[in-house]
Parts: structure tokens; sequence; C-alpha cells
């Protein structure tokens, strides 16, 4: 399969967990919180993970025509910038704009989902 490459940057970064930790979730978004789904044509990416299944972390995307998901095999986080790869080869090459709490914040849900830091100087 060839690699896809999905690059957008995003409008809404949301980090989320449920259940005291045991399911964690990042979604990195091109349109602005509450945009209706049923009009979705721009992409996003969702990371997520249930605990109790740590091997298995999952990505949920929109690729500006449809959407899909995978498992992830790695993420490398920079101040400004992350960047997946599925494991059926997508890439997701996404720019954010974040204060230093929230970037804080998305670094430390990253850290949990991956068991390790992920951040790149």
């Amino acid at each position: 399969m060839a690699v896809k490459v999905i690059q957008f940057t995003a409008a809404s970064v949301e980090c989320s967990e449920a259940v005291d930790w045991q399911y964690v979730q990042v979604t990195f978004d091109s349109m602005d919180a509450g945009f209706d789904e049923d009009n979705r044509v721009s992409p996003y990416l969702m990371i997520s993970v249930d605990l109790d299944f740590e091997d298995q972390i999952t990505v949920e995307f929109h690729d500006g025509e449809d959407y899909d998901g995978d498992s992830l095999s790695r993420i490398d986080l920079w101040r400004h910038r992350v960047h997946a790869l599925s494991g059926d080869g997508y890439e997701f090459d996404i720019a954010f704009e974040l204060s230093d709490d929230a970037f804080a914040e998305l670094r430390k849900y990253l850290r949990v989902i991956m068991r390790s830091d992920c951040f790149r100087e």
C-alpha cells in the first residue's frame, strides 16, 4: 500500500479521559469544536487508548473525503507540530498553535497514551 499523507493545521486540539484515566483520547481537528459532522469535508485525527488493552492504540480519522480507522505505530511531537504513522501506512502531519499550558496538557496525554514521552526538540 502506498503511503497516504494527511496534512493539515488543527483549529482545535482536545484532550480527554474517562473512567479514572482508563480511556484516554487526543483529537486534532481542522474544524472548530461544534462542527456538524454530517457535513465534514476536512480532516481530523483522533488518537485513543483503552488502558485495559494497553497494546491497542487506535486512530480514527477523516482524510478530507471519508472516515477510516487504524492502529497507531508511531507519534512524534514538537512544540507546534505532531507527526503520526498508522499501522497501514497513513502519515499524519499536523501543525497547531497552543498556549504553553495547553501544550503541556497535550504532551501529558500523549505520554499516557504512548507510555513514553514522544516530545522531540
